[in-house]
């Protein structure tokens, strides 16, 4: 496992414990635990997201498969330190491809609402005597 700046790894354990408590109001035997780039160290800055995994009383037979992925973790943190730039490089891809969601995400609100203005227009009987007034001039979609 990488190590995490003491500030940051700090701020992740109150986290995990704070919740830990609040599930144990609950149920007596709930566990939390740290997964994810703040569990491997590969976080990307002091911004980060902490991701928990409560783990429940009944569910606490798949020991299995909390140690595949502690093992899963601790493979991913060897080739992080064998391979650092590959790891920079992986995280900075995964904040474009968020990226990148997010403006198709707006893009598509934006073409929703031309359509939806330009349907209002049609109702309305809008028609445009001068291409300067069009939607398509305000980047909506051709009358």
């Amino acid at each position: 496992r990488l190590q995490p700046p003491a500030e940051l790894d700090g701020r992740d354990e109150l986290v995990r414990q704070r919740m830990e408590r609040a599930m144990k109001m609950r149920w007596r035997n709930a566990r939390v635990a740290i997964f994810g780039s703040a569990g491997t160290g590969l976080r990307v800055g002091a911004g980060s997201d902490v991701d928990l995994c409560v783990i429940l009383p009944d569910e606490q037979r798949g020991e299995r498969a909390r140690a595949r992925l502690a093992a899963a973790d601790a493979e991913l943190a060897a080739a992080a330190m064998a391979h650092p730039e590959a790891a920079r490089q992986s995280s900075l891809l995964a904040t474009a491809e968020r990226e990148e969601r997010m403006v198709a995400s707006d893009l598509k609100a934006q073409k929703e609402k031309a359509a939806r203005l330009a349907k209002r227009l049609a109702k309305e009987g809008g028609g445009h005597d001068n291409e300067a007034d069009s939607p398509a001039a305000h980047g909506g979609p051709p009358p």
